[in-house]
């Protein structure tokens, strides 16, 4: 039984962003909601009296605990119930790099981004979404995100990856795909591959980065390819803030 009738605005957005978000870590979740650790606790203390998070957190490998949301809370932001998902070794750090990236794009709230687990109830099929989640635009266009942290990937596997990114970002009539660099690719061997693939995307913009530099940015530091990530953020948000 959750009981949501005490519930803040904030708090509410905390629960969108996990059931969403299938879960986060709780460094994630305060940067989500641009919160400090303190502040964080006590959303997160007041989240699981509420039944709407499994307690006590769930710790996977080291780094901060999960917070994950009960499919109660699930079924209760997003409209259907899904399964009780939770992060396993194999799927934290990928998750905890799309939730990153959702964050330093500024795409805060969820008119501004589509998540992955939003997408694969609309269109059903097998494994995950060919990417990681929709940035919405102010102008309302849209770019594909695709978060990568795979640990070795053959130029092969990245070109036959790419061409069904391609796919369904242009049935999703998104008009760019940003491709975020957190693993074996590098952003140069991401461009170079999507240029000779060109054609199976012409009409689509390309644009990869690191991770680490979109990261660097969201924190205010300089990096080389810092100016384009911030152009992005920029337009995805509005303007600087």
């Amino acid at each position: 039984m959750i009981n949501t009738e005490d519930l803040t605005v904030r708090e509410v957005r905390a629960v969108g962003a996990l059931a969403e978000m299938r879960a986060l870590q709780l460094d994630v979740l305060g940067d989500h909601l641009r919160l400090g650790k303190s502040q964080t606790y006590v959303v997160v203390r007041k989240l699981a009296s509420a039944g709407l998070i499994h307690h006590p957190l769930l710790s996977v490998q080291a780094g901060a605990k999960w917070v994950v949301p009960t499919p109660a809370a699930v079924a209760w932001m997003l409209g259907w119930r899904a399964g009780d998902w939770r992060p396993t070794p194999l799927s934290a750090e990928h998750c905890r790099a799309v939730a990153q990236t959702r964050v330093a794009l500024g795409a805060y709230a969820s008119h501004a981004w589509m998540s992955e687990r939003v997408m694969r109830h609309q269109t059903p099929g097998p494994g995950r979404y060919p990417y990681d989640g929709r940035l919405i635009l102010t102008d309302w266009q849209c770019v594909a995100v695709k978060v990568d942290t795979t640990r070795y990937l053959t130029p092969e596997d990245f070109t036959h990856r790419l061409h069904t990114i391609y796919y369904q970002a242009r049935r999703d009539q998104c008009v760019k795909v940003l491709y975020v660099c957190g693993g074996y690719i590098r952003p140069e061997s991401a461009t170079e591959i999507a240029t000779q693939v060109s054609r199976y995307g012409a009409d689509l913009d390309f644009m990869a980065v690191s991770l680490d530099a979109l990261l660097a940015q969201h924190r205010g530091m300089r990096q080389p390819d810092g100016g384009l990530v911030l152009a992005m953020r920029h337009r995805a948000t509005g303007g600087p803030h």
